[in-house]
């Protein structure tokens, strides 16, 4: 089994080959190409079509409480639809709603890319998970900061002293 400093090791091959497949399915510009994509690491067809309606919500700033209800109740949801609709439905709690499901949900499916890398002695469902839920946490924080940062400016934001 590989262990942490071996994968820290290949991190950028394993950067490399999942950035390529997520930008790969991009090129149509459909969701649902990444969302068949991550079939190889546990979703299903189910999975695939609630998750498309949690999409369609989410990027219409709906509420998207009920869908994401639907899949976490579904007995044969797989643990990575579970952990989308999970966080998807978390992030309109955060910072009093600052934090969109839209985003979310976006950084949770490319995050989930990460189980595509090859790091093939970690089960891919575990590192699809943790994935997601590393990519909605990157995404959201990622917009929150340039957001704040457009207020002010990156000079304020890049300088080192008190």
């Amino acid at each position: 089994m590989a262990g942490t400093e071996e994968m820290a090791r290949r991190a950028g091959e394993f950067f490399r080959v999942a950035a390529g497949f997520s930008i790969e399915d991009a090129e149509p510009q459909r969701l649902r190409y990444h969302l068949l994509r991550l079939t190889v690491v546990g979703l299903t067809q189910e999975d695939v079509a609630d998750l498309g309606e949690l999409s369609r919500l989410a990027f219409q700033d709906s509420d998207v409480k009920k869908q994401a209800t639907k899949i976490k109740e579904r007995v044969d949801a797989s643990p990575l639809a579970f952990a989308i609709a999970d966080v998807v439905e978390q992030a309109g709690d955060i910072l009093g709603g600052r934090v969109s499901p839209k985003t979310v949900l976006f950084g949770a499916v490319l995050g989930a890319y990460t189980s595509l890398g090859g790091a093939s002695d970690v089960p891919e469902s575990t590192v699809a998970t943790l994935g997601a839920i590393g990519g909605a946490v990157a995404v959201s924080t990622s917009t929150f900061v340039t957001d704040n940062i457009n207020r002010k400016s990156w000079f304020e934001y890049l300088r080192m002293d008190e």
